[in-house]
């Protein structure tokens, strides 16, 4: 068997007998609507990998603000820059990252959000 192909079969080998959490993070998608987040409380797992994948269903602009769960996380992939995730209308964004355990607080951080709604709290265990 050449090099290659038997370099190529071991990588496939090796991709197959992998634990699932090495291969793909758990996946939690958070929506955000005017005015509350789906769901407004998170649970995640401490020391696991996560994608927090956040979809903006609204016409208006909002944003993820959780500084103290993002300073607590270790961010795999994904740029939640001041700890928030700014979204314009009807946008995406994706953040890898391994919660710490704790409670959290977030908000939208716009003009009234929060007190109109947009708040969530975060629970690591």
């Amino acid at each position: 068997m050449r090099p290659v192909r038997l370099s190529l079969v071991l990588a496939c080998t090796l991709a197959a007998l992998a634990p699932a959490s090495a291969q793909a993070p758990a996946r939690t998608t958070i929506h955000l609507d005017s005015y509350h987040f789906m769901p407004n409380t998170l649970r995640l797992a401490a020391g696991k990998a996560v994608r927090l994948e956040f979809v903006n269903r609204s016409g208006k602009s909002h944003d993820f603000t959780a500084p103290q769960f993002f300073a607590a996380s270790r961010i795999l992939a994904g740029n939640p820059a001041g700890g928030e995730v700014e979204l314009r209308s009807h946008e995406a964004a994706r953040v890898d990252l391994i919660p710490a355990a704790g409670r959290y607080r977030a908000h939208c951080s716009h003009f009234l959000h929060a007190q109109l709604g947009m708040r969530a709290t975060i629970l690591v265990e």
